[in-house]
């Protein structure tokens, strides 16, 4: 007699997981029954009635049960294989075939019970044709449940090497299982909560007995999920207010001669996120705030008060930006603003000649350096701070959490009280109130409202291909009026399975179109230097057009710029096409943004969005009714939730309430340590592992 299964039992012990399929499962996050459990299907289908062959209908997605009457497989002679099966009922026969390309697959064997679920053709008298069914091997015991008939059926998230059935069977042979997992909720707050049982809810997730089952399953994982990332974020912030930092005073004469400085007077909406900032420096307790603003909205200015708010306390503060080419324009900035000042500025860059690099890092560990700007460079071991009081980043998600936090340990000198500098982290990428506290739950908000005056809108065209005579005319008058423009394209070099525009044939079309002008290339794939000699060039208004990828989404400031042109704009996400269109209008000549839709169909109405709206909020809003959390901001995002059963923004409301269920379980038991938060109290753990080894990945820009 065999032992029941259990959660913690390995994958591979299921009946057909070989280990090759183990690894496929692996690469869904599921190495145990209790991961597989947990695997929320994306929808279920409904196979509770198989369809007689003689009464299907063209059109028709059915249910067919039959067995084999015949199975052949052929090749064609442009190397394809397809395999033709016919099937058969008690009504009649219908036809399937399948489409192979590399193999030619194995005939299923006569008189085998099997299952078909597809779309029904039908041409005049002939059998019913079934294109890439799905198709289920059944036993030969009809009497037998099978998990693919005769019920709502799960369709689980797929990788290679697993097939929806080869999922699903796998499912029905883990919920044993599920009577054994302990359930992590305590029965006070599921009791709140209004939730169902763990060991039911795992199995009407996958098989429920009507659909308001399945969503009421979902919505109890949905909550584990969000509870547990919840429960993370308020512990950390927990941690962090029991830490010191310095208590940065700003005094009416500091903020004075700040404003003596100022180029320009604040908006209303800088004003308010300086006072909140202000606010935060002033307390012994780290400051980690997120700082977002629009595109024009003029975060850096904000960032750059409170720089020289700690350098006015005799604090050394830190500027880190993703990119040298960033971090250098960064550096003109606070130049201009100290400009006559005592203040010492240092730049650390990853290619330094050893010597200046040597004498850099001199300056800084003595506190000669006043203002650190650089990029990854500034994290190296052998930068040490005498009195880091202040740490700013720039297009933080091209940073991993790790590297955050060993920036943040320099404020730790040697012989003195363990002390942490004050955090702001910046981004360009608007996000939606709401979701921000899930993104970035663990810091407090600021958001930049309105933008700098004077600031002329960018206006933007939503065009086919047939309309380049006219964008053309467009990008050459402002060329020839003494402007510069960008040309984006999605890929590098062309592909053969994308039939998409490339970058290096754009750049010799652009050229040729516009012999009087210069047109460099910029992307990706280019070493570092010589990108940066090129983003130079057309910074310093040596070329007239730059052909790039999307390596200039962010951060390249070039007034002169007042054209952009996105080829195949239906294949970006709204964000990053806002994002690319604050490339241009940055000076008083405005800009316009033309987004090159090469679909096939119809113009598609999510680019109209753009063309019609310019906040970025709004846009951001949209980009993720469309698209979802992990898709807008990357799943490789450090920090970013993962999740199977909750979806966001859908189940905003479920993550309200799993924030307030967080918030008070740690305001009662700070470390889990009560008998009734064990699960929880595992759950955690389970999550902190994943996210620890995606901290040690290095983000890397796109193109």
């Amino acid at each position: 007699m065999t032992a029941p299964r259990a959660a913690d039992d390995d994958v591979g012990t299921l009946p057909g997981i070989q280990a090759a399929r183990r690894a496929s499962f692996a690469k869904l996050g599921v190495e145990t029954l209790g991961d597989l459990l947990r695997l929320a299907p994306r929808r279920h289908e409904d196979r509770r009635v198989p369809r007689p062959i003689a009464e299907l209908e063209a059109g028709e997605i059915a249910l067919v049960i039959g067995r084999v009457r015949e199975s052949k497989a052929i090749r064609t002679r442009s190397g394809m294989a397809i395999l033709e099966a016919h099937i058969e009922d008690a009504t009649g026969h219908a036809v399937a075939r399948w489409f192979y390309r590399g193999f030619r697959p194995s005939p299923l064997a006569k008189g085998r019970r099997v299952a078909l679920y597809g779309t029904v053709e039908r041409t005049g008298s002939k059998p019913p044709e079934f294109k890439a069914p799905e198709l289920e091997r059944l036993g030969v015991d009809e009497a037998v449940e099978e998990p693919g008939v005769g019920r709502y059926v799960p369709v689980h998230p797929r990788t290679t090497g697993l097939s929806a059935s080869m999922i699903r069977r796998a499912v029905w042979n883990a919920l044993e299982a599920a009577d054994s997992m302990q359930d992590p909720l305590p029965a006070s707050v599921r009791a709140d909560a209004a939730l169902p049982a763990l060991g039911p809810a795992l199995r009407a997730l996958h098989f429920p007995d009507d659909l308001a089952a399945a969503e009421a399953a979902r919505v109890r994982l949905a909550f584990d999920e969000l509870l547990v990332h919840e429960l993370l974020l308020a512990r950390r912030r927990m941690a962090r207010q029991a830490e010191r930092a310095p208590a940065i005073a700003f005094g009416p004469r500091v903020h004075e001669r700040i404003r003596a400085r100022l180029p320009f007077t604040l908006t209303p909406g800088q004003e308010t996120a300086v006072a909140e900032i202000v606010a935060d420096l002033e307390r012994p307790a780290p400051m980690y705030r997120l700082l977002q603003g629009d595109v024009g909205s003029g975060k850096t200015v904000v960032a750059a008060y409170a720089l020289l708010g700690a350098l006015a306390e005799g604090w050394q503060t830190v500027f880190m930006a993703p990119t040298d080419i960033l971090a250098r324009q960064h550096l003109e900035t606070l130049r201009a603003l100290l400009e006559g000042s005592r203040v010492r500025v240092e730049r650390l860059a990853g290619r330094m000649p050893a010597a200046k690099r040597r004498e850099a890092l001199a300056r800084i560990a003595a506190g000669e350096a006043d203002i650190v700007v650089g990029t990854h460079a500034v994290l190296s071991k052998d930068v040490h701070f005498r009195s880091l009081g202040l740490v700013v980043v720039d297009e933080q998600h091209k940073f991993g959490v790790r590297q955050r936090r060993e920036l943040l340990a320099k404020g730790d000198a040697a012989g003195q009280e363990r002390r942490r500098p004050h955090c702001l982290i910046m981004t360009a990428t608007p996000i939606p109130r709401t979701l921000a506290l899930t993104v970035w739950g663990d810091m407090d908000v600021t958001v930049v409202e309105g933008t700098i005056p004077g600031r002329v809108p960018v206006e933007t065209w939503v065009v086919k291909p047939e309309d380049g005579r006219r964008v053309m005319e467009r990008v050459h008058a402002e060329l020839e009026a003494g402007h510069q423009a960008y040309v984006v394209y999605p890929l590098v070099e062309e592909s053969d399975q994308l039939d998409l525009k490339d970058a290096h044939a754009g750049r010799e079309r652009w050229a040729k179109a516009l012999p009087k002008h210069r047109v460099g290339l910029v992307h990706g794939r280019l070493k570092r230097d010589e990108k940066e000699a090129v983003m130079g060039a057309f910074r310093a208004g040596e070329l007239d057009l730059l052909v790039a990828t999307v390596v200039v989404e962010v951060g390249v400031d070039v007034p002169n710029a007042t054209v952009l042109v996105v080829e195949h704009a239906e294949r970006f996400g709204l964000s990053q096409l806002h994002q690319l269109r604050g490339r241009v209008g940055r000076g008083v000549a405005g800009g316009l943004c033309v987004l090159v839709d090469r679909s096939k169909a119809d113009t598609p109405a999510r680019l109209e969005v753009l063309a019609a709206d310019t906040d970025g909020f709004v846009i951001a809003e949209e980009d993720l009714k469309l698209r979802g959390v992990g898709d807008v901001f990357g799943t490789r995002q450090h920090g970013r939730p993962a999740f199977r059963a909750a979806s966001l923004p859908r189940d905003l409301a479920i993550l309200s309430r799993a924030r307030e269920a967080a918030r008070a379980i740690v305001a009662r038991d700070p470390p889990l340590a009560a008998p009734e938060h064990a699960g929880l109290a595992r759950a955690v753990t389970a999550r902190l592992r994943p996210l620890d080894a995606a901290e040690r990945d290095v983000p890397h820009s796109a193109g």
